[in-house]
């Protein structure tokens, strides 16, 4: 992280195939936890809270959220960190979330979020990345 925006240091994971595909609407955010224990995320494609992906690892204070045009935002205090929603789910690894031009793979170990134009994230409960 250079000056509270990532730096493009890692490639777009490849080969990802999805056991579950969720699609989701564009009236609300929806959050799910990750496999990997501690990670939070939410994505959201509405017209009154915007178009981002957003995920966060707490026992890290570790954040991050991009916009759809692929710029990012990071905090790494526990001033930025939020609460999920009561009832938030817990996804299964190869689960792919769509919302509008975002999309977010998860495996066991990481949350992946990426736009139309490839560019996004990768986080883990240990680390943060980004690429283009």
């Amino acid at each position: 992280m250079i000056g509270g925006t990532l730096a493009y240091t890692a490639t777009r994971p490849t080969g990802f195939q999805p056991t579950h595909q969720l699609r989701v609407g564009s009236e609300h955010a929806y959050e799910f936890f990750a496999p990997a224990t501690d990670l939070q995320c939410e994505v959201s494609h509405s017209p009154a809270l915007g178009t981002y992906a957003y995920c966060q690892t707490v026992s890290h204070n570790r954040s991050v959220r991009m916009e759809a045009d692929g710029t990012f935002k990071t905090c790494e205090s526990g001033s930025c960190l939020g609460n999920p929603g009561l009832g938030t789910g817990t996804l299964k690894a190869g689960t792919r979330v769509i919302d509008g031009p975002l999309t977010c793979d998860l495996t066991e170990a990481t949350v992946a979020c990426y736009n139309h134009s490839k560019r996004g994230f990768v986080v883990s409960p240990t680390s943060l990345s980004s690429y283009k």
